[in-house]
C-alpha cells in the first residue's frame, strides 16, 4: 500500500461493500470509460483528507478536480460537466484500489459480480476436468465458524504444500456454487480468495497470485479423458475468462520474482513452493494438444522468468526437473509395452532411441508439451545439441506450432546471446518452413539482428533458407532483394523461369538502376518463351519486355547491339504474321 492513512485502509467487508455501491451508483458504460483514464494514466496523485476523502485531478478534455467521500459516493462530485457519477470518479477510485493492493477488475466486473452474490446459488454438477466445489444444495453455504477455519488455516499458507493451497481454495469457493466458466464468475471467485490472503512475503504473495489463476483457468478448462482422448473446446464465456486470466498471468510473469529478504526456513519455504508449483504446471501440461495449450506456455514461462534467473549457474535445479520429465517419459514407454485392456487405447511406438549405455530401447511418441518442456530445460542448460534433437523429433511427430519454435529466438536474441542465435536459426529454419508469411518474416528479423551483430553468419543464413525452399521462396527473394544481392536474385529468378512480367515495377526499379545489365539474360530468355507461346498474348508480352530492353541497351550506350539484336529477332520470325504486326505496332520495328 502507498502512504495511504490508516483510516483510509480497507478490510474486507469494507471493499466488498465499496464494489455495491460502484454497482449501484455507476452504469457498465461509465465504469468501461472510466477504466479507459485509469489505464492511460490520466489520474494525477491522490490526496487523503479526513472523514474519508479524496482529491484528484484527472485529465480529460480539460483537467477536472475529483472529490470522492468514500462514506457516500452518492455525495461524491466531479468539476467535469456530469458532475456526480462520472468516469473521472471512477477513474479515481481504481487508482486508490490499486494503492490498496486490492484488484482493479473488482470495480470493472462490479455489475456482473454483484449480481452473483445477489443471485441463488445453482445446484451443484459434477463437471469433468473441474473441482466439485459442492455436492449438495445444502453444501452451497459455509457456516460463520467454517469460514473462520478456512481463513485459520490460509494463515498457514507458507508452509502448506501447493495441494493444500488448491484444497483450500475449494473449501472457499464452495458458498460461490459450482457456477459456470464466465468473466464474472472467475472475478467472484478470485475476490473470494484474495479475500482470505494473510500477508506473505514479496516473493510468496506473488506466488499467491500465480495460483489464483492458475486454479481458476483449471476449473475453466475442461481435463482431456485419459482414455478417449476427447478433444477440449471451450465455451465462448469461458474462452473470454480463460483470455483474461491469461492476459493477468503475462503480467505476474513480467515482474520478476522478489525473494529479497528471504533466509534461512524463510528462503527453504519459498523454494519448496516453486518446486511443487513446477510439479503441478508439468501434470497439468502432459495431457494438452497443439491446438489447445494453456499450461504448456506457462510452465515455459516460470521457468524462464521466475526460476532460471535465480539459480546463478546452479545447473542442479535444471538437472533435477530434466530427471522428473525423464520419469514422466519412461513412465510412458512403460505404459506402451503392457498389454492393452478391453476399451484401452494404446500409445504408439514411434522409433528406437538409445539410453545411457548405448543400447536400444524402445519410445513411445511423446506428448507435445513434454518435448518442448525437454527441450527447455537442455536450452537453458546450455545443451543445445540435445534440445534441438528434442524438437526436430517432435515437428516430426506433430509438426509444432511455429510460436513455440521463435520463442527460443526470441529469448536468445533478447538476452543479447548472437553466437547461440545463429545456431540456432540454422537448426530452427527448417522446421518452419511451410509455415505463414508473417512467422517467416518474424524468422528473417531474427537473422537480420544476428547478423548486424555478427556479420560472419550471413552465409549461414543464405544457405538455411536454400534448404528451406520452396516454402522460404518469399523471404529468400525478400532477403535478396533487401541486400541488394542482384546477382543472386537474377539467377534465382534464371534457375525458377519465373516471368518478369509477374514483378511489380518498383521490385525491378533498383536492379535497372544499379546493375542493368543482369536484366538482359532474365529479359532475353522470358521474350524466347513468350515468342514460343505463339499466340497473340503471348506476342503482346514479348514486346512488353522488348521495350524494356530498348531502354537498357540505350543506358549501356549498346545502342548497335540492340540494333542487331531486333533486326535478327525479326528476320527470325518473319512467318509469324501476329508478332510482325505487334513488333511494328510497338515502334520496334518499321
Amino acid at each position: 500500500m502507498m502512504n495511504i492513512p490508516n483510516d483510509m485502509n480497507m478490510d474486507d467487508a469494507q471493499w466488498q461493500l465499496l464494489i455495491r455501491q460502484v454497482a449501484e451508483h455507476f452504469n457498465n458504460l461509465t465504469i468501461m470509460r472510466g477504466f479507459q483514464y485509469y489505464k492511460q494514466k490520466r489520474v494525477g496523485p491522490l490526496t487523503y483528507t479526513e472523514q474519508n476523502g479524496i482529491l484528484a485531478e484527472v485529465q480529460g478534455s480539460d483537467d477536472y478536480e475529483v472529490t470522492l467521500s468514500l462514506q457516500s459516493l452518492n455525495t461524491s462530485h466531479c468539476t467535469c460537466p456530469v458532475g456526480s457519477h462520472c468516469k473521472h470518479m471512477i477513474a479515481v477510485l481504481m487508482s486508490y484500489a490499486e494503492q490498496l493492493g486490492r484488484p482493479v477488475h473488482g470495480i470493472v466486473n462490479a455489475h456482473s459480480s454483484t449480481a452473483l452474490k445477489q443471485a441463488p446459488k445453482p445446484a451443484a454438477i459434477a463437471t469433468s476436468g473441474r473441482s466439485d466445489y459442492a455436492t449438495h444444495e445444502e453444501d452451497l453455504t459455509i457456516p460463520d465458524n467454517q469460514y473462520s477455519q478456512i481463513k485459520e488455516r490460509a494463515t498457514e499458507l507458507a508452509e502448506l504444500e501447493i495441494t493444500e493451497w488448491h484444497e483450500l481454495f475449494q473449501a472457499c469457493l464452495k458458498r460461490l456454487g459450482i457456477g459456470t466458466p464466465s468473466t464474472s464468475y472467475v472475478q467472484a471467485a478470485a475476490d473470494e480468495l484474495y479475500a482470505i490472503k494473510p500477508k506473505l512475503s514479496a516473493g510468496m504473495d506473488q506466488l499467491f497470485e500465480l495460483h489464483v489463476q492458475l486454479y481458476l483457468i483449471r476449473f475453466c478448462v475442461p481435463g482431456r479423458n485419459s482414455i478417449t482422448h476427447t478433444p477440449v473446446y471451450l465455451s465462448y464465456p469461458a474462452q473470454l475468462a480463460v483470455d483474461a486470466l491469461q492476459k493477468g498471468l503475462e503480467q505476474i510473469f513480467s515482474r520478476p520474482l522478489d525473494l529479497s529478504g528471504l533466509k534461512g526456513t524463510k528462503l527453504e519455504q519459498q523454494w519448496n513452493r516453486l518446486e511443487e508449483t513446477s510439479a503441478y504446471l508439468r501434470m497439468q501440461m502432459i495431457s494438452e494438444t497443439s491446438s489447445m495449450m494453456f499450461f504448456t506456455p506457462l510452465y515455459r514461462q516460470f521457468w524462464l522468468n521466475w526460476i532460471v534467473p535465480h539459480l546463478q549457474g546452479n545447473r542442479k535445479t535444471l538437472e533435477s526437473e530434466l530427471a522428473f520429465l525423464q520419469e514422466m517419459e519412461n513412465g510412458l514407454s512403460a505404459a506402451a509395452s503392457k498389454p492393452a485392456k478391453p476399451g484401452e487405447s494404446v500409445l504408439s511406438v514411434a522409433n528406437l532411441t538409445e539410453n545411457g549405455s548405448g543400447a536400444p530401447i524402445k519410445s513411445v511418441t511423446l506428448p507435445l508439451p513434454l518435448v518442448l518442456a525437454q527441450s527447455w530445460m537442455y536450452f537453458h542448460l546450455k545443451q543445445d545439441d540435445q534440445a534441438w534433437q528434442r524438437l526436430i523429433s517432435g515437428s516430426s511427430a506433430y509438426g509444432i506450432p511455429p510460436e513455440h519454435l521463435l520463442h527460443f529466438l526470441h529469448v536468445l536474441a533478447d538476452s543479447s546471446d548472437w553466437k547461440r542465435l545463429g545456431e540456432w536459426l540454422v537448426q530452427l529454419g527448417p522446421l518452419l518452413a511451410n509455415r505463414r508469411n508473417s512467422l517467416l518474416n518474424d524468422y528473417m528479423q531474427l537473422w537480420d539482428t544476428a547478423i548486424h551483430h555478427l556479420p560472419d553468419v550471413e552465409h549461414r543464413m543464405w544457405d538455411t533458407l536454400v534448404s528451406m525452399l520452396p516454402h522460404s521462396r518469399p523471404a529468400y527473394e525478400e532477403a535478396m532483394h533487401s541486400r541488394g544481392q542482384w546477382r543472386r536474385w537474377i539467377d534465382f529468378q534464371l534457375s525458377t523461369e519465373t516471368e518478369p512480367l509477374e514483378f511489380r515495377v518498383a521490385v525491378l526499379q533498383p536492379i535497372e538502376k544499379d546493375a542493368p545489365e543482369l536484366l538482359l539474360p532474365f529479359y532475353h530468355q522470358a521474350v524466347d518463351r513468350y515468342i514460343g507461346h505463339k499466340n497473340r498474348d503471348g506476342y503482346k508480352a514479348a514486346v512488353k519486355l522488348l521495350k524494356r530492353l530498348s531502354k537498357i541497351y540505350k543506358k549501356l550506350k549498346q545502342e548497335e547491339h540492340w540494333e542487331q539484336f531486333i533486326t535478327t529477332l525479326a528476320v527470325r520470325n518473319s512467318r509469324l504474321r501476329a508478332l510482325q504486326e505487334e513488333l511494328r505496332k510497338g515502334k520496334l520495328i518499321s
